[in-house]
């Protein structure tokens, strides 16, 4: 994939025909310019969806994007075709998306790293990850370098795990079939801390915050919750999604600008039953964990936001929503 190809936008998908992207002949789906946009999103998925006509052929589809593409719009693409395709298309399904991180290099460009709105290419593939590939550590002469680059990387999204790799080599098991957008597990608290243990009855303990260039991140507890406070945080993320700014009330009647780039969650109801919190820019998605609810006294839930904006005001703003 050659990032500096001059094909346009428009034709940036095809499947070896210049004309047809849905004609197949072979088993390869090239993004030039790593651009899968909105124009051509149709395009892109029917292409795909050629492609899962040779049953057997596949199990899985990996999508290998430039160094420089951001994977938001990308991940979203393929999340809304989940929602609205038929046929082969409902097959799609969004796994999750895979960070890889140069360990001799990649804390110099988050350093460095920088664009119009802030928020550059690297910082944004970090923080809309599901899992981080630290690579090439075999080349990293200090202990206390890659204990850095991972501190630096969990600041952008402390909920992504790392794994140390040489020449990318890593258990399947870690990448492929992850579940991230639909697994209660992949958000779902480990070892809570003791205070986040023992919650009472609207309590919550202090959200943890990470910031770096520009990106801030928001990791906080959430004790069980009613159907109406449910209610009111999903009023809440509408806002903060779609609007990019803080709810205004009486005591913050100026306009605060947020921006998330991924958000996810786990909602524990007072009754037991769970819901998770999936959302990627401006698309989100709260539904049952089906067969998975809470037997006995409800636990924690937890609730990640990695984006822009998320200082005190929007931690306060937030709070007053679960209290």
């Amino acid at each position: 994939m050659d990032s500096d190809d001059d094909i346009p936008c428009a034709k940036a998908i095809n499947v070896t025909s210049p004309d047809d992207p849905a004609v197949l002949s072979e088993e390869v789906l090239e993004l030039a310019n790593g651009c899968l946009c909105c124009s051509i999103k149709d395009a892109g998925i029917a292409a795909i969806e050629k492609l899962m006509q040779r049953k057997g052929s596949f199990d899985y589809i990996v999508l290998e994007t430039t160094g420089l593409a951001d994977p938001g719009p990308i991940a979203s693409i393929f999340w809304q075709n989940e929602e609205y395709s038929a046929g082969l298309g409902k097959e799609i399904i969004l796994d999750g998306v895979v960070c890889v991180v140069d360990a001799v290099f990649g804390r110099t460009q988050m350093e460095e790293d920088h664009s119009v709105d802030g928020i550059g290419e690297s910082l944004r593939q970090i923080a809309s990850s599901d899992v981080v590939l630290l690579n090439k550590i075999d080349v990293v002469q200090s202990e206390n370098d890659l204990l850095k680059t991972e501190d630096m990387i969990h600041r952008v999204n402390p909920s992504a795990p790392i794994y140390r790799t040489t020449h990318a080599n890593i258990d399947i098991s870690r990448i492929i079939n992850i579940n991230a957008y639909r697994m209660a597990d992949h958000i779902r608290p480990s070892g809570l801390d003791e205070a986040g243990a023992n919650l009472g009855q609207g309590m919550v303990p202090r959200p943890k915050h990470y910031e770096l260039r520009g990106i801030s991140s928001l990791q906080m507890t959430i004790p069980p919750l009613s159907p109406e406070k449910l209610a009111n945080f999903e009023t809440w993320i509408q806002r903060v999604l779609w609007d990019k700014e803080l709810p205004k009330d009486d005591s913050s009647p100026d306009t605060h600008p947020v921006q998330i780039l991924r958000c996810k969650g786990l909602f524990v109801m007072e009754s037991g039953k769970e819901y998770i919190l999936q959302g990627v820019q401006t698309m989100y998605e709260i539904s049952e964990v089906n067969g998975q609810g809470v037997h006995g006294l409800p636990s924690a839930g937890k609730l990640v936001l990695i984006g822009k904006g998320l200082d005190e005001i929007a931690r306060s703003s937030l709070l007053s929503v679960l209290m």
